[in-house]
């Protein structure tokens, strides 16, 4: 009797003891986790970052700043900082000055003939900017009788050949003549041959020595240049006044029409404060001689040549 009561007291306390670690152990078995009797208010946990059972519908809080769960996966919020869509303005950041550019428009940069307004177009000659007669050479230029070399250099201070001279002055005078006006024996450029044939026939000017060398290389002088000018215009005849400084340096032959291109004013004293006739001209000189009676239309009637079949 007292060996099965023991044995039964002993089992009895086993199971006391097994019904008592079953009931401890219940909570963290997932009770809590039971969905509560339907009609049974239950306390809702306040925990917000509790994740809701699987399968139940839940609003998520409209807070963008809550951190997620740990281990999930979740998209940021938008930044504010992002590159708005085309067309939207945008204010840059605090401190920063940047200007975006528009959309599509490629970044230009102005080039140097954009700021230079249309008024103040090159020279065709840019050697002569400080020229005292870059007018009548621009005079010159707009009317043909001149024109630019590639390297767009007039050089005025430049002395200036028969054949140059002779082409320039048959130009403003239109007087593109004959090679069979020509009877210098010494030879003369194709480019200028009909110029100086047509000023041969107007009696513009004579050889050189004899009369049948023309020297189209040799450098003009200022009392030639005169005389050959006021020889084309039809100039009347003037002498050159007695005191004027250089005066009897003049050749004789060239006497009566320098002193009407003087009186004209084509040609003037030099730095020298003397007439200086036998120093050769410069290309500027020639300008202003010529400039003058291009201006004032003293060649407007063209030369009448008969024209020359031999050559275009």
């Amino acid at each position: 009797m007292h060996k099965s009561t023991n044995k039964h007291s002993r089992k009895t306390m086993l199971s006391l003891t097994a019904a008592a670690l079953l009931a401890a152990s219940l909570p963290s078995a997932g009770i809590a986790a039971e969905a509560p009797t339907t009609g049974t208010p239950q306390a809702q946990a306040t925990d917000t970052s509790q994740t809701p059972a699987a399968g139940t519908p839940q609003t998520p809080t409209t807070d963008t700043t809550q951190t997620p769960a740990a281990g999930t996966t979740q998209t940021p919020a938008k930044d504010t900082t992002q590159t708005p869509a085309t067309g939207a303005p945008q204010t840059p950041a605090a401190g920063t000055t940047q200007t975006p550019p528009v959309s599509g428009t490629p970044t230009t940069k102005p080039t140097e003939s954009a700021a230079t307004p249309a008024a103040t177009a090159k020279d065709p000659f840019y050697d002569i900017v400080r020229d005292p007669n870059r007018d009548a050479i621009m005079t010159l230029y707009n009317e043909g009788i001149v024109k630019p070399a590639k390297d767009r250099k007039f050089r005025p201070k430049a002395e200036i050949g028969r054949s140059d001279f002779t082409v320039i002055l048959g130009r403003a005078m239109n007087a593109k003549g004959s090679v069979f006006d020509v009877y210098f024996k010494d030879p003369i450029p194709d480019w200028a041959i009909r110029y100086v044939g047509g000023l041969s026939a107007l009696g513009i000017y004579d050889g050189y020595l004899d009369g049948d060398t023309f020297g189209p290389t040799q450098p003009v002088t200022r009392a030639e240049a005169a005389a050959m000018v006021a020889r084309a215009a039809h100039l009347e005849s003037q002498p050159l006044p007695m005191d004027l400084g250089g005066a009897t340096n003049v050749p004789i032959w060239a006497l009566d029409d320098v002193g009407a291109a003087y009186a004209a004013g084509l040609i003037t004293v030099t730095d020298t404060g003397t007439l200086n006739p036998n120093k050769k001209v410069t290309r500027s000189e020639m300008a202003a001689m010529i400039a003058p009676l291009v201006k004032s239309k003293a060649f407007m009637q063209p030369v009448k040549i008969e024209d020359d079949i031999t050559l275009p």
